[in-house]
């Protein structure tokens, strides 16, 4: 006579499913069979396993630097912006690209409606010294 619990568990699931189904459901007794535990055991684990979704923060994969890398995306943006070929050697542009490598993390690029308000206001305060070198020219002469 073998007295396993999962042996006999398992002689009960193959030859007395029915009966110890009506029994465990008149005596308000929650089923032992294999079958029954393995699903229990699944539903508690696929409803409470925590889900990182909400704390999950999308990110920007991030290119390394590579010297053939950034020669492919100057020449793709010299075509794509109909530049000149010699804008790459311009002091401007060398001078925006080594500020820009030195950020620490990216590089915020201002949209349009950024980029039209601070060439505006770059206007405004050249006029504005402008006017204050030619007020002091006139009042000299």
């Amino acid at each position: 006579l073998v007295s396993e619990a999962s042996t006999l568990r398992r002689h009960m699931q193959a030859k007395h499913k029915a009966e110890y189904l009506k029994w465990a459901a008149a005596n308000k007794f929650v089923s032992m069979l294999p079958e029954d535990s393995q699903r229990r055991r699944a539903e508690a684990a696929s409803s409470s396993q925590p889900n990182l979704d909400a704390h999950v923060i999308p990110r920007e994969q991030v290119l390394h630097y590579s010297e053939s890398a950034f020669r492919e995306v100057a020449i793709q943006w010299l075509i794509e912006t109909d530049q000149p070929i010699n804008v790459l050697q311009n002091p401007m542009f060398m001078q925006m690209i080594n500020v820009a490598s030195r950020a620490q993390k990216s590089v915020k690029i201002p949209n349009h409606r950024q980029t039209r308000q601070a060439i505006i206001d770059l206007f405004k305060s050249n006029l504005r010294e402008l006017r204050k070198r030619l007020q002091v020219c006139i009042r000299v002469i």
